[in-house]
């Protein structure tokens, strides 16, 4: 097993529409958005992608990915359950504050894993980060003001862009969203027992760019290997790092229907390229986001998103990757 730490050199762009002609950016990668760019990467080195995702295929994948997920220095953040422990539910206000959390730290997540409680006063990013007292003092000389006045370890902004019709030289507005990280900050992800391409694959990766708008500089990092292992839950319930898609009946009846299951669900479309490089759309296709509590059960897979009806395709299918990755919930399973 094995942490990757990304360090962003450039803003990110992780495109989320949110209406027409505007674009917001996530601030992590997903899982599926991550393996997408690693086989993109082999493919474009000659690799031979049938014997690379001959496992994945099968459903016995040679190694599993997280979804890339925001971190300042060595604090990591995780993704926080859609519901949380009843014994952290003592009042109204609690609830209410409790409900704004989107990351929580590792030693927050560690306290809760074992049955703790920990103290909700320390908080970051109006309230959406929760962390510990020790990890705040950490973090603290890595926030950075931004164009608002308001200190933050990462700073999202809606950038406008103008196109000029070639024709007619109409002007057309449109905006991106894009994520700029402080100093020391960026991203991380594990690994399962990580091959070595997947290594040569990143070294490629750092300078080419994750996410969208790389031809204008976005998405370059550095990045850093750590031999440091998050376990794969084994049994009971695991905290789920990654982008799922149940792929047998099993899956939906003992884990999705399940009454101790939690989870939010995500709706993913995109393009892909036939031989020749048109892009054509791809099926949507929903997806458990990533902070699913589920039974170690599930299995997910490889989903074929190709377009329909498009004769290019017809024997060239386009995966989204959508194993997950369950590390031990504990007490975090405790739901209300």
């Amino acid at each position: 097993m094995a942490i990757f730490d990304l360090t962003l050199k450039s803003p990110l762009h992780q495109g989320e529409f949110v209406g027409i002609n505007r674009e917001a950016a996530l601030e992590w990668v997903p899982s599926d958005t991550l393996f997408a760019a690693l086989v993109a990467t082999w493919a474009s080195q000659g690799e031979e992608l049938e014997t690379l995702l001959e496992g994945f295929r099968s459903g016995k994948p040679p190694f599993r990915i997280t979804s890339a997920f925001p971190r300042a220095g060595l604090v990591r953040f995780y993704p926080v359950p859609p519901r949380l422990p009843v014994r952290l539910f003592d009042g109204g206000q609690d609830a209410k504050a409790l409900k704004k959390i989107r990351w929580i730290s590792q030693g927050i997540l560690d306290s809760l894993v074992s049955g703790g409680a920990p103290a909700r006063e320390h908080t970051l990013h109006g309230g959406s980060i929760w962390l510990t007292s020790n990890e705040k003092q950490e973090v603290a000389p890595l926030l950075r003001t931004g164009d608002d006045g308001k200190s933050r370890l990462w700073h999202s902004q809606i950038v406008p862009h103008v196109t000029i019709d070639r024709s007619t030289s109409a002007s057309n507005l449109f905006h991106t969203g894009r994520v700029s990280f402080g100093e020391n900050c960026g991203l991380w992800f594990a690994v399962d027992n990580p091959p070595e391409s997947l290594r040569i694959a990143l070294t490629l990766l750092s300078d080419s760019g994750l996410g969208g708008l790389r031809s204008t500089g976005h998405g370059a990092f550095t990045f850093t290997e750590y031999a440091q292992a998050i376990p794969i839950a084994q049994d009971g319930w695991g905290l789920c790092l990654s982008r799922y898609a149940p792929q047998t009946l099993q899956d939906v009846t003992d884990g999705l229907q399940s009454p101790q299951s939690t989870y939010k669900l995500i709706s993913v479309g995109g393009w892909c390229q036939d031989d020749s490089g048109h892009a054509w759309r791809r099926r949507s296709v929903r997806l458990i986001s990533e902070g699913a509590l589920l039974p170690v059960t599930v299995t997910g897979g490889l989903v074929d998103v190709r377009p329909l009806d498009v004769p290019q395709f017809n024997n060239r299918p386009v995966y989204r990757y959508a194993f997950p990755y369950l590390i031990p919930a504990g007490n975090l399973a405790e739901v209300l």
